[in-house]
């Protein structure tokens, strides 16, 4: 096997290893599924973000919910992508702080009992500068009262203190924790799909 075949295969194994993992995990995608849907029934909005790659997923994970996942009649819910005004977030970063413009959004379009989904690969780690806007958002959710849910690597990180409910994906190989967090938002996609017309 010649070189970049081994690093596939490497890949692939890793990915398959982290897939089969979930199956024993499917009662806490499960919860979060059922957590989000009472949120849901409540009229209660929930707010995704993440950092780069993570941003994608999120706004990957979002478009299925307002838009459609496999249900085409099925009503939309109500899933905003934070960070989406480019605008409003080059405006305020320009002017005042990059690491604070989350905050700013969540304060004004957020209210008590909302949801906050934080996806990160690294888990935000003051020391080494990692996700500080990341952490700074997890901090201000406990002031605004917000339902705080992580997705994170092995490695919790900081925000994971601050999560009301957090889900590890069992590697500190970044490309396959985002590969297995999209699985997981389809499978939470797939969960609203069932329990919403």
């Amino acid at each position: 096997m010649n070189s970049i075949k081994r690093i596939f295969s490497n890949h692939l194994e890793k990915t398959i290893s982290a897939t089969k993992e979930l199956n024993y995990k499917l009662n806490e995608i499960i919860k979060i599924g059922d957590f989000l849907k009472k949120k849901i029934i409540k009229k209660k909005k929930i707010f995704v973000y993440g950092n780069g790659g993570s941003y994608a997923d999120g706004s990957h994970f979002v478009a299925e919910l307002v838009s459609t996942y496999k249900k085409k009649n099925r009503k939309a819910l109500p899933f905003i992508m934070l960070g989406s005004n480019l605008p409003s977030l080059t405006a305020w970063s320009n002017d005042n702080d990059y690491k604070t413009f989350l905050i700013r959004e969540i304060d004004a379009l957020s209210s008590e009992g909302d949801v906050l989904i934080l996806i990160s690969t690294s888990g935000g780690n003051i020391k080494t500068n990692q996700s500080i806007n990341l952490l700074n958002l997890a901090k201000f959710s406990k002031k605004k009262k917000l339902s705080l849910i992580s997705f994170l690597g092995k490695k919790e990180g900081a925000i994971g203190k601050f999560s009301n409910i957090k889900f590890h994906t069992n590697s500190n190989n970044t490309p396959i924790i985002q590969e297995n967090q999209q699985i997981i938002f389809h499978l939470i996609s797939e969960y609203l799909d069932k329990n919403f017309k």
